[in-house]
Parts: structure tokens; C-alpha cells; sequence
């Protein structure tokens, strides 16, 4: 129950005037008794209980007389209500990640959340303002307009291969609210509210906004999926080389039931087997002619279809030429032995080589152009000038500050190539573009906010790479590291575009065009165009990404949903401390569906009460006068007077 205007609550006060009316304002007077009028005290106390309980049913009648004139006038109601409710900011975060395509009973989970979303929009009116955010695709702009729009767009949401980020989407939903101008604001969380969804993003949301949450009922049920497909290693296989597939499974905890796996590779069956949850296991991949190999991991089907299939594409390629120009270094120097040593490369000359490391920018005019070049800076700080000299003469707008950047950090970064994760720099210069780099530059690795890593082209379209850190074991952990000859692999294959990736990207996550490319074919079938200097952020499908220049295909793209998402177990009442402490403790937890429409617009304001207030005091003012009434007739019948009256003084 609330009140349309609350101060007028504080006229309440005036119910302690008949209370003081009734303990204080008694006339008090000695008594004094006479022979003669002793008979009377006996009657007196006779009628003493009664008039009391008259007395105080007079006091209480006329309090409650006071109490609802004033709750009148403070124009209550019943919040709640089924009527109405003040205009409302609000926004529906609807959660179409991977998980919410599991299927319970004989609905999805979606379809059940996409019901309550409707239910929302059916009880809201004209005056609110909506937002709908689809969880599992953040990249989307929030969905508003007028309610006909919105349902729309409810109806047309399906899950996404994407993971979830409840606590990304609830801080997302605040920043919406708060230019919203309306004093009222909600949002309606509706999510199959899994475990790993509260625990992705380190955002939170302040918790100051009403949250209603859909509570979903019963255990989710048993899913098994396919959680890695990797392909030889990481290393992908040479033209006409024979390779691996390792396998990896998991399914839900206490399942120990052993999950069959099938491997297909250009839609044909290569091989089969079973595995153990939590376990890995390796097939073998038959020699592959050159060019883009396509293939997937599957298992049986169960109630999460999404997860039930694992891709994987590589680049089946001739050993690259590589040229070493200068000195980069006994590490690089032993890295490309090893390399050449197992047949991945063949060193050549300058000329020739389709992938180029150079000391210093040591011979970059005499370069192939359609070349790809590492460029690794001088461990003496006083070649910079000829390196800066040298980056000039080729068109490479970056240069190498004699200022040496201090301070231990990791690299990072949304392109970082595995074989450089976990990478520890030490020491590194620091880059910078005078002119500006134009947009075609990308930054693949970081540490902190300056860059370590930086790619592009030069003024005769060759591919550069150009690292602000020696390779040298002071600089940075990469060069004593197993991950050094991972990383010349990937520099000669897959970054120099002779190569695919072994285990793909993560869906929901952004995929970087390669040069060249004008357009990518989504695992649809559709094709959208690209700027190849840009990044293409609509990955909401699992599948392969193909990127297209003109009629030749750039670079294939596996995308694979999040492993987390197959983990379905969920928050619920057993973790409400926990789930509160993220999202806040204004938080509703709606059960059953059927209280969703009471649990929502908590602002609700259902019918006032002022005129059965109003009325409740005309009634209670003539019961009040059929009691005086009654009291002062008996009086007078009975000669007797009230306690509340003066007796004979002396």
C-alpha cells in the first residue's frame, strides 16, 4: 500500500487528541461520602465495568474516525493492484545465449522466457518507456519503440551460440535507465540463470534499480558436448601430411556414462570412437591435398542441440620460403633450424621467400611484395635511428622511441595469437605513429595500453609485423619458451595467410577480416560486406565464417560455442545470498509463471481507497452516536452518573 500524497499522513497525529481527551481530561474532585448517599456507590459499581468498556469503544471508534479522514486525504492505495501503475523506465533483458535453447519437458527455455517478455509488454502502458536487450548478443543495440515494435522483436529473438554476461547486461540496462528522465525504473531479468553467466564479466552493476528475475523450477537436464577439437597440436598439417584430431568431452557432473564422438572431414565419416567425461582422445586425419580443410567433432543429440557439435578448418599448405635478414638472435635462429628441421619451412632468399624476419629492418626494399615480414627491433638501443630510417624508407608509418619502457607486464589483446598468451615482457620500446598510422593498422598484441605488437601494410603492400621488444631472453619470457617455435609457425603460416587456425574462435566474439577481404560468408549462408580493415562482431552463430575476395576465399574461420555454456547448472533460492550480493538486494525472485504479472511494476498503483475510507468514517460516526446516544439515555434513566462526570463535593 502506498500513498498519492504522503504528507498529509502526518495529520494521523490528531488521533492522540481523543486519547488525550480520554486519560487526562477527567475532572478530578474529593469525594465525600454521605450516610444517605451510600446506597448510590454500590449501584455505581455496579455499572462501573460497563460504562468503562462504553468509554473505551467511544475512544476507539473515534480514533479510527480520525485515521481514515486522514488516510483519505493522503489518498491511499493498494500497490500491486491489477490497474494501473506511474510511468516506468524499464528494461527487459531477455537471455538468448546458447544455454537457453535447452529443452525442458517440451518447450524450450527461450520460449518460455520470450512468453514472460510478453506478459510484461501486455501490462505495461503507454506512459513507460521500454528497452529489450538481447543477452546473448551484446553487440546489438538495445531494441525500443512503440509496443508493437517490441513484441516484435521479442518474437523474433532465437538462441544465439554466444555465453551469457548477466552481470555485463544488468550494468548495461542501468546506464539505459539513467537517461530514461522518469523517477520509476525497473528491470525484468529473464534468464535461464545459469552459474557461469554471473561470473564472466568483471562490470557490476551499482544495484540501486528494482530487479525482477524469473526463477526457472526442477534440475536441468543431463548434456554432454564436445569441448575441444584441436588439430595436430595446434600446428596445422603440411600438403599430403598425416595429422591428429585431439578430442576432449565433458557432461554434467556425476555422469560418468562414456560420450560417442564421430569425426567428419569435408562431409565424410573419418573415424568414431567413445570417451570418458572429462576425458581426451586422438584420431588420426588422412593426408590432405592443398588448400582450406573443413570438418566438425559431433555427438549424439540431446535436450541442448548447440552444443553438440565441435568445427575445426585449416590451411593444408606447401613448407613457406623464409628469409632471416641480419642477426634477430640465437633464440630465432635455433626456432627456424627447429622448423625446418620437421619440414614446416624451407629457408630461401629474399627474393623468393613468402615470409620474411628481419633484424633491425635489415633488406626490407629487397622484398618480395607480396612478402609478409617480422621486423624485430635492435637489442642496442642506438640502431633505432637506422631501424626508424629504414621503416621510413618502406612506408611503415610507426616508429621506435629511444625511451626505453619499464615496468614487468602480459600481453594482450582481442587478436593475440595463442602462442603468445601468458607471454611476460620486460622490457620493451615504445612505438608510435608521428603521422598517425593509417586505418588499415592493428594492434595484435598490448601491454597495458601501449601497443607490442602492431600489423599492417607498406607502401608496396607488403604485410609487416613490428615488435617493440627484442627477442632476447631480457625482454620478454617468449624466447626461452616452448611457445617460440609456435609462434614462428604461426608467423610463417597462419599470419602470413598460408595457414588456418587450430581450435577457432569463440562465438560472441569478434573476428578480425583479413586483408583483402570484402565480404564474409556466415555459416547461413549469407553474405554481408566487409571493410577488411575492420573487425566482424555478429558471430552469433557456431559454424565456418568465410572470408571472400571477389571469388577466392581469404581465410576460413571455425567458431565454436563457449565450453561454459554447456554447464547448465543454475543460481536459484539455495544461492540467493550469493545472487543478491552481485545483483543487488532489491532483487524479486518469481517462481511459477503464473505470479508474473503480480511480481512486476512493483510501483503498481492499484484503485484508491479514499472513497471507502469516507465512508468507513460516516459509519463509524453514527455508530459513535448510537453509543453516546446509548450511554447518555441510560443516564438518564438510571440517575446515575458517568465516571467521566463530577461527583458531589464537598
Amino acid at each position: 500500500m502506498s500513498a498519492l500524497n504522503p504528507l498529509f499522513l502526518l495529520a494521523g497525529l490528531a488521533v492522540g487528541i481523543p486519547l488525550f481527551l480520554h486519560l487526562f481530561q477527567r475532572h478530578q474532585a474529593r469525594r465525600v461520602s454521605f450516610p444517605a448517599l451510600r446506597y448510590l456507590q454500590r449501584t455505581e459499581r455496579d455499572h462501573a465495568r460497563r460504562i468503562r468498556i462504553r468509554q473505551l469503544m467511544l475512544l476507539l471508534v473515534r480514533s479510527l474516525v480520525v485515521l481514515a479522514l486522514v488516510g483519505a486525504g493522503a489518498r491511499l492505495f493498494v500497490k500491486g493492484g491489477d490497474v494501473a501503475h506511474p510511468p516506468t523506465a524499464l528494461v527487459i533483458i531477455l537471455d538468448n545465449s546458447m544455454s537457453s535453447g535447452v529443452v525442458m519437458g517440451d518447450r524450450r527455455a527461450l520460449d518460455r522466457l520470450k512468453g514472460l517478455a510478453i506478459r510484461t509488454l501486455d501490462g505495461a502502458s503507454a506512459d513507460d518507456r521500454i528497452w529489450v536487450l538481447r543477452g546473448g548478443e551484446p553487440w546489438l543495440p538495445a531494441f525500443t519503440g512503440a509496443h508493437e515494435a517490441l513484441r516484435a522483436a521479442v518474437d523474433a529473438t532465437t538462441p544465439s551460440a554466444g555465453g551469457g554476461d548477466l552481470m555485463a547486461s544488468l550494468a548495461r540496462a542501468e546506464d539505459l535507465l539513467s537517461t530514461s528522465g522518469l523517477d520509476r525504473r525497473e528491470i525484468h531479468l529473464l534468464s535461464d540463470m545459469q552459474r557461469t553467466a554471473f561470473h564472466r564479466s568483471a562490470l557490476r552493476p551499482s544495484g540501486g534499480i528494482p530487479v525482477v528475475a524469473w526463477l526457472p523450477t526442477g534440475p536441468p537436464p543431463t548434456n554432454r558436448t564436445v569441448t575441444g577439437a584441436l588439430v595436430g597440436g595446434g600446428l596445422a598439417p603440411l600438403q599430403g601430411q598425416r595429422s591428429e584430431l585431439s578430442l576432449s568431452v565433458s557432461s554434467t557432473p556425476g555422469d560418468t556414462t562414456p560420450v560417442p564422438v564421430r569425426i567428419v572431414v569435408e562431409e565424410r565419416v573419418r573415424g568414431a570412437g567413445s570417451i570418458p567425461p572429462g576425458a581426451s582422445l586422438s584420431l588420426p586425419l588422412p593426408p590432405t591435398p592443398a588448400g582450406w580443410v573443413l570438418g566438425y567433432a559431433e555427438t549424439d543429440a540431446d535436450a541442448l542441440r548447440s552444443d553438440d557439435r565441435r568445427y575445426f578448418a585449416f590451411h593444408a599448405r606447401p613448407a613457406p620460403a623464409v628469409a632471416v635478414l641480419g642477426d634477430p638472435g640465437l633464440f630465432v635462429r635455433e626456432a627456424v633450424r627447429v622448423l625446418e628441421a620437421a619440414g614446416r619451412m624451407r629457408q630461401a632468399g629474399p627474393a623468393e621467400a613468402e615470409a620474411v624476419i628481419s633484424a633491425g629492418g635489415f633488406e626490407l626494399d629487397a622484398v618480395r611484395p607480396d612478402a609478409s615480414v617480422l621486423i624485430v627491433p635492435p637489442v642496442e638501443p642506438e640502431l633505432l635511428p637506422a631501424l626508424n630510417r629504414r621503416l621510413s624508407g618502406v612506408g611503415v608509418p610507426w616508429r621506435a622511441e629511444n625511451a626505453m619502457a619499464s615496468g614487468e607486464g602480459t600481453l594482450s589483446g582481442v587478436e593475440l595469437p595463442e602462442s603468445l598468451s601468458g607471454v611476460r615482457v620486460f622490457r620493451r620500446y615504445r612505438l608510435s605513429s608521428p603521422g598517425g598510422p593509417d586505418g588499415s593498422h592493428r594492434t595484435l598484441a598490448r601491454v597495458g595500453d601501449q601497443p607490442w605488437a602492431v600489423s599492417g601494410a607498406d607502401a608496396s603492400g607488403r604485410r609487416y609485423l613490428l615488435l617493440a621488444s627484442s627477442l632476447d631472453e631480457e625482454s620478454s619470457t617468449l624466447p626461452v619458451s616452448a611457445d617460440m617455435v609456435r609462434f614462428l609457425d604461426w608467423l610463417t603460416g597462419q599470419w602470413a595467410g598460408r595457414a588456418g587456425a587450430g581450435e577457432g574462435r569463440v562465438a560472441g566474439e569478434p573476428l578480425q577480416a583479413p586483408f583483402g577481404a570484402d565480404r564474409v560468408r556466415t555459416p547461413g549462408g549469407a553474405e554481408v560486406p566487409i571493410d577488411g580493415t575492420r573487425m566482424y562482431r555478429a558471430t552469433r552463430e557456431a559454424g565456418f565464417y568465410t572470408f571472400l575476395a571477389g571469388d577466392s576465399t581469404v581465410a576460413v574461420e571455425a567458431v565454436n560455442p563457449p565450453e561454459w555454456e554447456s554447464l547448465l547448472s543454475r543460481e536459484g533460492e539455495g544461492d540467493r545470498l550469493f545472487v543478491e550480493g552481485l545483483v543487488g538486494s532489491d532483487l524479486t525472485l518469481v517462481g511459477p509463471e503464473d505470479r508474473w504479472e503480480a511480481a512486476i511494476f512493483r510501483t503498481r498503483q492499484g484503485p484508491e481507497l479514499w472513497w471507502p475510507l469516507v465512508l468507513a468514517a460516516v459509519v463509524l460516526l453514527v455508530v459513535e452516536s448510537g453509543i453516546a446516544a446509548a450511554g447518555r439515555g441510560r443516564r438518564a434513566g438510571e440517575g446515575a452518573s458517568s465516571p467521566w462526570e463530577p461527583h458531589a463535593a464537598s
